[in-house]
């Protein structure tokens, strides 16, 4: 098995969301993606999707969306990400019914596959209070809670440990935040994020976790293999 990662996705195959206004980048993204998963990841690999899959705002309207990842190979994790407000994560049960069973929505918890531990969550970002894109602290505090919950629920002995966050674990200077503190604490091998599609980032080995960006845009629209 091998494991890839991918996120922001920015689904909006009923063509309400055209992501090409954002850029040459975007165009036939969808298409593009498709063939590169495609050919790249085999059906009993997994891919881990790191939030903003869907521009949906509710499940029903996110069923082509989610149908296009369903027929994608391999074995899916779902993170939320801030625009995947198709799932409320008080739904995500009810969700989870919904879905094929290669589709796995993974808030808040560990799980483990194979011999590797992952865990997920959407994550958060608390910035200035004039920055627009300030968050709230007790949403910050809850998604931390997750986050220790997920990691927590991964047995002692597995090889590996993957964290899955939409937001990443680093604030606005590119220092690590609370978030990171979590991984280093539970001996994290990496963590793949994504939210972010321009400016700074952070990738590579920081207090001993290994930092990968997978944002679907800066992957050049293929699913990022994850090596250890």
């Amino acid at each position: 098995m091998s494991i890839y990662a991918i996120s922001d996705l920015h689904l909006s195959l009923s063509g309400e969301k055209p992501m090409d206004i954002f850029g040459e980048a975007w165009r036939d993204h969808a298409e593009r993606i498709a063939g590169n998963w495609d050919a790249m990841v085999r059906p009993h690999d997994t891919v881990l999707l790191v939030g903003d899959l869907s521009w949906a705002l509710r499940f029903e309207d996110a069923k082509r969306d989610l149908e296009y990842i369903a027929a994608r190979p391999g074995n899916k994790i779902l993170v939320r990400g801030n625009h995947d407000y198709w799932w409320r994560r008080e739904s995500t049960t009810r969700i989870q019914r919904q879905l094929p069973a290669n589709m796995k929505l993974l808030h808040g918890h560990g799980i483990v596959v194979e011999d590797v531990g992952i865990a997920g969550t959407r994550g958060w970002r608390l910035e200035a209070p004039e920055d627009p894109d300030a968050g709230d602290a007790k949403v910050m505090r809850r998604e931390l809670a997750y986050l220790e919950r997920g990691l927590s629920e991964i047995p002692a002995g597995v090889s590996r440990k993957i964290a899955a966050l939409h937001y990443p674990p680093f604030d606005a200077d590119l220092e690590p935040n609370a978030f990171a503190d979590v991984l280093q604490a539970h001996k994290v091998d990496i963590v793949v994020y994504g939210h972010i599609h321009t400016g700074y980032y952070l990738e590579g080995n920081i207090n001993g976790v290994q930092y990968k960006l997978v944002s679907a845009d800066h992957v050049d629209m293929r699913p990022a293999l994850i090596s250890f």
